[in-house]
């Protein structure tokens, strides 16, 4: 995969339906499409003979300390759901987890998927927790994560399409598309030799088909297919394992390719540097991957930016397709499904979904509005024309502290400031501005600019800049906030926030507010909305002043830390044009990074550490491999060597 990797706009149709005869309120739903069923009469019990039993999964969660299992075909997540319940039931290790990897060309309705699951009443409870976290149908992948430890990675799209861009280690599948007579593209060799570059070594799978042509995709894949007896009136079907590994199994440009080779242990030591939106995300990320971080904090947790008393949450939409683009979007949706389980478990409120109206500011925003819905840059219902403007039902804004905490969960925090970052045999040794030491296993670094004090990220391009939001707790709010370069946006404790400015600040430089940044505000305001920014007078003004971290590019920093050493050598060639083949690359052990947050940190550091989680635990990546290479931390070091520029010391 190269650095201009483009991904195609999202638009995805959605299953169409037809119900037929309902036996004892049993629905029995047909794609129209494929013309076949989705399942059997007893479709249940079909998925534990064909999938579960073919893979002898009763036997393998007993002992797994994580398993990943693939799904071609998601449909009504009937295998999902049956492969979870299973999983729930089975006696095993604490602290393991189960990773599902599914993809689905032609995603349910909610509606549709509500109504099939009356089908199983005895896995009501898990089907209401997938209904309540479905996503909506929008090309690329959405991480879901619900009780038992338990992940569902769901592609929308095209299957072949999903497999190349998916980075995962499987260790059992379930081939359950339509009948390769009605769909045969789902059963190419193109897709079996993806789903080959995607196990692990031994990986099992089962398969309800025995058709010729899917045994001989098989086959030449690496996989040793074999009849077993089938479910019903089926009288065969298909299981096996992988006897030859894939000769390919990495798609990342080889100075990207730094997915560690072994994942961390359940058990292991995690320290997360900064208590603000991006290490508050980790946390909880981690967390929910079954690990114990401990948070390490100078000041107090969202003492930066993210203590603003109110932070919109909209989408940044390019106007393009590339990689970054695609990241932007699936991290705002995925942070309004983040924001949404919060909700359920806070004790006040934490999101008001008010919308946000984005204006038109000059001739050239128009165009970039028509060309944000021609491309169906959000699912529908998502985005909505508004006369010159564009509307974000689903936005609003949020209180960062209360997010920042209820992130932050239970995880211990320490207050203490990491000065020093040192790795010794194998493990990272921290030093604290008093002297106090401890040693963990990996370190993740998330304090915004003061990355740039660690020797081992000080060659990375940051810079600061240095925003005022304007609080006026007696103003009176509109209903909506109102995006226009500026913002409005009612404050989640009553009033108005307004915002931000946005100028250099030199490194080291504490942030400060001022009566002009108060100023340019208000008349920002007035300029666009008289009414509004009439009633505002610099008086009755709160004003808060805070520092973001920015990139270059205007993107996160997200991943492992390189060996930078490694990479002036091994890639060196790159600033003569050479093309010959290159060695991964190495990333220090251990160590991983996310920043750069700048003025959208709120919603992109979600997915970012979801991504950098992933990478730690081995577990299947929340995003294509373009976007986990258009965020590496080494892409600076790339370009410069292309550029040939002499690389960073």
């Amino acid at each position: 995969m190269t650095d201009d990797t483009r991904i195609d706009k999202a638009t995805l149709a959605r299953a169409t339906l037809d119900w037929g005869a309902l036996d004892n309120e049993r629905p029995t739903p047909r794609s129209v499409v494929f013309d076949d069923i989705y399942f059997s009469e007893d479709g249940l019990a079909e998925t534990a003979h064909v999938f579960l039993a073919g893979n002898h999964l009763p036997q393998r969660f007993e002992n797994a300390q994580r398993f990943a299992i693939g799904e071609l075909g998601f449909g009504t997540g009937l295998n999902f759901l049956a492969a979870w319940d299973l999983w729930r039931r089975t006696k095993k290790p604490d602290g393991v987890r189960l990773h599902f990897l599914s993809v689905e060309a032609f995603p349910l309705a909610r509606e549709d998927l509500r109504k099939v699951c009356r089908a199983w009443p005895a896995l009501a409870d898990l089907s209401q927790q997938l209904i309540a976290s479905y996503p909506p149908p929008h090309r690329g992948f959405h991480q879901l994560t619900f009780d038992d430890g338990v992940t569902l990675t769901l592609y929308l799209g095209d299957a072949l399409e999903g497999l190349v861009r998916a980075e995962a280690t499987i260790d059992a599948w379930f081939f359950d598309g339509f009948a390769p007579d009605r769909n045969p593209a789902m059963w190419s060799p193109e897709v079996f030799s993806e789903v080959a570059r995607l196990s692990a070594p031994g990986a099992t799978f089962g398969t309800f088909t025995v058709a010729g042509a899917v045994r001989r995709a098989l086959t030449a894949a690496g996989f040793a297919p074999q009849k077993r007896p089938g479910f019903g009136r089926k009288r065969d079907m298909l299981a096996g394992g992988l006897k030859q590994p894939s000769a390919t199994p990495n798609i990342r440009a080889p100075w990207f390719n730094t997915r560690p080779a072994t994942p961390l242990n359940p058990t292991a030591r995690i320290a997360v540097i900064g208590a603000g939106r991006a290490g508050a995300s980790l946390a909880y990320a981690l967390t929910n991957f079954g690990l114990a971080p401990i948070v390490y904090e100078a000041t107090a947790p969202a003492s930066g930016a993210s203590g603003n008393p109110a932070g919109l949450i909209m989408p940044r939409l390019d106007v393009d397709t590339t990689p970054t683009a695609h990241y932007f979007a699936h991290a705002y949706l995925h942070t309004i499904r983040l924001l949404n389980k919060l909700q359920q478990d806070a004790s006040a409120p934490l999101f008001n979904a008010c919308g946000v109206r984005l204006c038109a500011a000059y001739d050239h925003d128009k165009d970039r509005h028509e060309k944000r819905l021609a491309m169906a840059a959000l699912p529908d219902g998502w985005i909505e024309a508004a006369g010159e403007d564009l509307h974000f039902p689903q936005a609003g804004v949020v209180d960062p502290s209360a997010f920042v905490r209820a992130l932050l969960g239970p995880t211990p925090l320490r207050r203490a400031k990491i000065i020093r970052l040192d790795n010794q045999d194998g493990k990272w040794r921290t030093e604290d501005a008093d002297g106090n030491h401890d040693v963990f296993d990996a370190v993740i670094i998330a304090n915004g600019l003061d990355a740039l004090s660690f020797a081992q990220t000080s060659a990375l391009p940051l810079a600061g800049a240095l925003g005022q939001i304007d609080y006026f707790p007696e103003a009176q709010a509109p209903k909506n906030a109102i995006a226009f370069g500026p913002y409005i946006a009612p404050a989640p404790q009553g009033g108005v926030v307004i915002g931000a400015t946005y100028a250099p600040i030199e490194i080291g430089r504490s942030p400060a507010f001022s009566r002009e940044a108060t100023l340019t505000n208000i008349d920002a305001v007035r300029a666009k909305f008289p009414e509004l920014g009439g009633a505002l007078t610099p008086g009755r003004s709160r004003p808060r002043a805070s520092i973001r971290c920015t990139t270059p590019d205007r993107s996160p920093i997200a991943g492992p830390v390189p060996d930078w050493a490694f990479y002036a050598g091994a890639y060196d060639g790159l600033r003569h044009g050479l093309t010959h083949a290159y060695p991964n690359g190495q990333s220090q052990d251990g160590l991983y990074i996310l920043t750069g947050l700048g003025s959208r940190g709120l919603v992109s550091a979600p997915l970012a550490a979801a991504m950098i989680v992933a990478e730690i635990t081995g577990a299947p990546a929340p995003v294509e491999a373009g976007v986990a290479e258009a965020l590496h931390p080494a892409r600076f070091f790339i370009r410069e060597l292309k550029r040939a520029k002499a690389p960073p010391s």
